[in-house]
């Protein structure tokens, strides 16, 4: 296992390196595989990271499958806080990868919804993982509340906390915590751990207590991000503010 925390210089920083490192992974991947499966984090983190992936030269996006972490329960593909409406603009407008693969909010049965986003990944196995970690310690939208370390599903309905969902206000996705969801669909940490190479951003000295905590604090549900100490190959990338509590 290969667990490795990286500090930078600030958000720009830590992003541009980051984008290396994932294109470098995509392309190593790609010399022994026709197509490779990529999932990727909705949050205001990612921004550096993503505006630096999407000018890496010579990714062959067309042999990408993509897909995303989480979204809100009963909320459009175009709803300006929707995952889905994110990652489209920050990145799939402007790359033409072969195929994103989406969780619909609006399903009128979300169990059968996670069902069959859980059959896509099982069968896409992807190879890399782009991250974040939430100001409660939360990996996609996997609270503490809700974490399992031994849950059996690879995407589930969740109820959100309230940390959690004011940190969403934090974040500027909504005006006041009564405006934000309350239930959600996740990937949950299971899936996260079996896949082979994650990259975690987290910016903010609002997320230092969750970065002390996951590097630091025992492997615990209560924060579910420490399960990334047992990935096989992952790297946390932060700015100063956020490695500010470390040891």
């Amino acid at each position: 296992m290969r667990f490795e925390v990286r500090i930078f210089p600030d958000r720009e920083s830590a992003g541009a390196t980051g984008a290396g490192m994932a294109a470098a992974i995509i392309r190593e991947t790609l010399k022994h595989r026709d197509l490779m499966s990529v999932v990727f984090a909705s949050a205001v983190s990612q921004d550096p990271f993503l505006a630096a992936l999407r000018n890496e030269r010579d990714i062959q996006w067309h042999r990408i499958t993509a897909f995303h972490m989480d979204e809100y329960a009963g909320m459009s593909a175009d709803h300006p806080a929707s995952f889905r409406r994110f990652l489209r603009e920050k990145l799939f407008d402007h790359v033409p990868v072969a195929q994103f693969h989406q969780l619909d909010g609006e399903a009128l049965d979300l169990h059968r919804e996670c069902g069959r986003y859980a059959g896509l990944l099982e069968s896409a196995r992807p190879q890399l993982a782009i991250m974040g970690i939430g100001e409660n310690g939360h990996v996609a939208f996997i609270d503490p509340p809700v974490c399992d370390f031994k849950e059996p599903a690879l995407v589930k309905e969740v109820e959100l906390d309230d940390v959690c969902r004011m940190q969403q206000v934090h974040d500027g996705a909504f005006a006041k915590l009564e405006d934000v969801p309350k239930r959600a669909l996740s990937l949950t940490t299971k899936t996260f751990l079996r896949i082979p190479n994650a990259l975690v951003f987290v910016n903010g000295e609002h997320k230092a207590a969750a970065v002390r905590d996951t590097v630091e604090g025992p492997i615990t549900e209560a924060c579910p991000a420490s399960i990334l100490r047992r990935h096989r190959n992952a790297s946390l990338f932060l700015d100063p503010g956020a490695a500010s509590l470390l040891g």
